[in-house]
C-alpha cells in the first residue's frame, strides 16, 4: 500500500515538512488545520473560538472532498484549544458540523498558539 499526498488549494498551505493530508487505502489523515486566510496567512476572526471551529471545520471538509470522503466520515477528532474556557462556543459550531454521526474527539489545552489564535483541529477519516 501507498501513501498519497492529498493537496487542495482550497485550505491553508502547509507551512512546515508536513502535507496538509496523508491518504493510505481507505483512510485519510487530516493534519492540524488552523485558521488561516488562504491568500495572506493571517489568523482570521482573531479572538474568535467559534468563527475558528467554523473556518477550520470548513477546510477539512475541503481536503476530505480532494482526498474522495468529506466530514460525515470522519471517525476520529483531535481539536486543540487556546482557552478550554472557549469549549461551549467551540463545541456548539462543532456540533453543527457532525450532527448524525459524532466522532470520537479527544480536546485538549494548548500552551501557545500564534497571536489571536483560538482553535487547531485534526481528524481520521475513511472513504467510503
Amino acid at each position: 500500500m501507498r501513501k498519497e499526498i492529498i493537496y487542495t488549494d482550497k485550505a491553508p498551505k502547509p507551512s512546515g515538512a508536513y502535507s496538509q493530508a496523508i491518504k493510505l487505502g481507505d483512510l485519510v489523515y487530516v493534519s492540524g488545520t488552523c485558521p488561516f486566510d488562504l491568500t495572506t496567512g493571517a489568523v482570521l476572526s482573531p479572538g474568535n473560538a467559534a468563527e475558528q471551529t467554523a473556518i477550520v471545520l470548513t477546510y477539512i471538509d475541503e481536503i476530505l472532498l480532494a482526498a474522495g470522503t468529506s466530514l460525515e466520515h470522519v471517525v476520529k477528532v483531535t481539536s486543540f484549544l487556546e482557552d478550554l474556557n472557549d469549549f461551549t462556543v467551540y463545541n456548539e459550531t462543532y456540533v453543527s458540523y457532525f450532527r448524525e454521526t459524532p466522532p470520537a474527539r479527544s480536546t485538549v489545552e494548548i500552551v501557545k498558539f500564534p497571536p489571536g489564535m483560538k482553535v487547531e483541529i485534526e481528524c481520521i477519516a475513511f472513504i467510503p
